[in-house]
């Protein structure tokens, strides 16, 4: 379940306005709880089956209603009167996408009643949250930024495959892999999501391309150059390879990657961090920092859904102590009134037992994308628990009005 949520703050929130509201909700087509709870009224006392909303939540000590939208019927939007002058607006659907249509539509619906919301709103989306999360969780971890995605942020995969190459056989003094030998580079990757981070390292200038011809037999270089068509040129051509007799038209066409000259420094885990980064955002996640050198007790956070989640990568052994440092990181910020999911994420099984320790561990990053999009439910969650108070009470009747005439 997905959600979108504000808070709409008044002086007063008044029966007479909240009346207004449900009736025009009603009128548009949403079904409602204290509606339909209305109707219900006349079946046990006759005399109160025509009572108005009005009446209901002047009856009532608390308000809170549960209503279909007319367009999306798996949708649902909760109001609720958290206190004298807020009313907490809460749209859970299937998808983010959903709960963001639905809560467009309501807000005019909403603004029909009360006016340009504007500086009513007083918390949408968990901004609150963010804004937290910036000013005090971040500093606190040493993560530099605001948890915004860097303009220069590089595709994860990349990252990975700058990685590996460095330990890749060298040829003419600098590590070398072929495209049609790259697969070891990422082997949870296809052949075209390899090439395309090859291609993306070559753009930034810290791998070398070159078009390469190959005795199919020695598998010794005939030929290269950076230019593809000089190759293409002498790959045309009909003399023999000395290594097989072939003709060299006949040899194997290539194209081969080379580390630079200047390849960055960056820690071992440092592309395990972008790959969770990647996916956090993808899943939706709006703000995550990552630690730019790493090797500490905490490599990353994000905050969703008024959660924090810490992150660790290691391409080390892992011994307990490493998940008992980032649990305690976690009840830190639990301390200051933060949900907060922990994981380590390693590039290879474990086999450590985990039992009694609040880490989720990922043992390998083919089964990241799982684990988080476990964890964000999870923390989606927590949020509307916090969201919406524990039992809803529609409207409140006196009991004497449900009793039958003398």
């Amino acid at each position: 379940m997905f959600t979108e949520s504000f808070d709409i703050k008044r002086p007063v929130w008044d029966p007479q306005t909240l009346a207004a509201l449900l009736q025009r909700l009603q009128d548009s087509g949403y079904q409602g709880l204290t509606a339909d709870y209305r109707s219900l009224l006349g079946r046990y006392a006759p005399d109160q089956g025509d009572r108005t909303f009005g009446t209901l939540f002047a009856a009532a000590d608390e308000f809170a209603d549960v209503l279909i939208p007319p367009a999306q019927p798996h949708a649902r939007v909760i109001l609720h009167r958290r206190e004298s002058t807020v009313l907490r607006v809460v749209v859970a659907a299937r998808t983010q996408q959903e709960a963001r249509v639905v809560g467009t539509a309501l807000k005019v619906h909403l603004e029909a009643v009360l006016g340009k919301l504007g500086d009513q709103i007083a918390d949408e989306r968990g901004r609150s949250s963010l804004t937290r999360f910036r000013r005090d969780v971040l500093p606190s971890l040493h993560l530099g930024g605001n948890g915004d995605r860097a303009p220069e942020s590089r595709n994860p995969l990349a990252s990975q495959v700058l990685r590996a190459m460095s330990h890749q056989p060298v040829v003419r003094g600098r590590p070398t892999v072929l495209a049609s030998q790259s697969k070891p580079l990422a082997p949870d990757r296809t052949n075209e999501q390899i090439r395309e981070a090859l291609e993306q390292l070559v753009t930034e200038g810290v791998v070398e391309r070159w078009h390469v011809v190959i005795c199919r037999e020695k598998g010794i270089w005939l030929g290269s150059s950076a230019n593809a068509e000089e190759m293409r040129t002498f790959s045309s051509l009909t003399m023999e390879c000395p290594h097989c007799g072939r003709r060299v038209r006949d040899e194997q066409a290539d194209v081969a990657y080379r580390l630079g000259e200047r390849v960055p420094v960056q820690s071992d885990t440092r592309w395990m961090c972008e790959l969770v980064e990647s996916a956090l955002r993808r899943l939706g996640v709006e703000a995550v920092a990552v630690h730019p050198t790493g090797g500490g007790d905490v490599d990353g956070a994000a905050c969703y859904q008024g959660a924090v989640i810490l992150f660790r990568a290691k391409d080390e052994p892992v011994d307990i102590g490493d998940l008992m440092r980032l649990q305690e990181q976690g009840r830190r910020l639990e301390s200051d009134g933060w949900p907060v999911f922990s994981l380590l994420v390693a590039d290879r099984p474990l086999g450590l037992d985990t039992s009694g320790v609040r880490v989720t561990v990922v043992e390998g990053v083919a089964s990241l994308d799982g684990v988080l999009e476990q964890v964000l439910k999870a923390a989606r969650d927590a949020s509307l628990t916090n969201l919406l108070p524990a039992t809803l009470r529609p409207g409140g009747v006196p009991l004497a009005d449900l009793l039958p005439a003398d």
